[in-house]
C-alpha cells in the first residue's frame, strides 16, 4: 500500500458558499470509517471505493463513478462514518458540500422528503449493525 503521507490534496473551497472542489492522488482515502463527516461529496471524474474496515481487513461494498454522491449520511444522521472512501484506478475530482450547505439544502426540502432521509439512513445504520 502506498505511504499515504506522500499524497497530495489540491484544493478550491469557496469559504462563502462553502462549496468547492478537492483533487485526490490514486490510493488516496477520502474519509476513514468512523470519522465525523463534516463534508458529502460528489464525483466529477474518476472512481472512488466504499470500503468497510473489518477484523479480516477492508470488505469492498461498491465503486461509485462520475455523477455519485457519496459521505452524505454522517451529515443526515450526526453519526460516524460508516465506511472509508477511497480512490481507486487514479486520480479524482469531488465537488465538496459543507454541512452547513447540505443541511440547509435538506431543511429546505419538503417534510414528507426530509422524513423519507430520516428512515432510509437509520435502516441503513441498523442493517450495517445487524439489528
Amino acid at each position: 500500500m502506498a505511504d499515504q503521507s506522500d499524497k497530495t490534496v489540491q484544493q478550491a473551497y469557496d469559504p462563502v458558499s462553502q462549496v468547492g472542489n478537492r483533487h485526490y492522488d490514486d490510493d488516496q482515502f477520502i474519509f476513514r470509517q468512523d470519522e465525523r463527516g463534516d463534508q458529502a461529496y460528489i464525483i466529477k471524474s474518476g472512481k472512488v471505493e466504499i470500503l468497510k474496515e473489518t477484523k479480516e481487513g477492508n470488505r469492498l461494498l461498491r465503486t461509485l463513478s462520475k455523477g455519485a454522491l457519496f459521505g452524505e449520511m454522517a451529515l443526515i444522521d450526526d453519526q460516524p462514518r460508516m465506511a472509508s472512501a477511497k480512490t481507486v484506478d487514479g486520480p479524482v475530482e469531488v465537488l465538496v458540500i459543507s454541512r452547513k450547505t447540505f443541511k440547509s439544502r435538506i431543511d429546505g426540502a419538503d417534510p414528507f422528503i426530509r422524513g423519507l432521509l430520516s428512515i432510509l439512513t437509520d435502516t441503513a445504520r441498523h442493517i450495517e449493525r445487524g439489528v
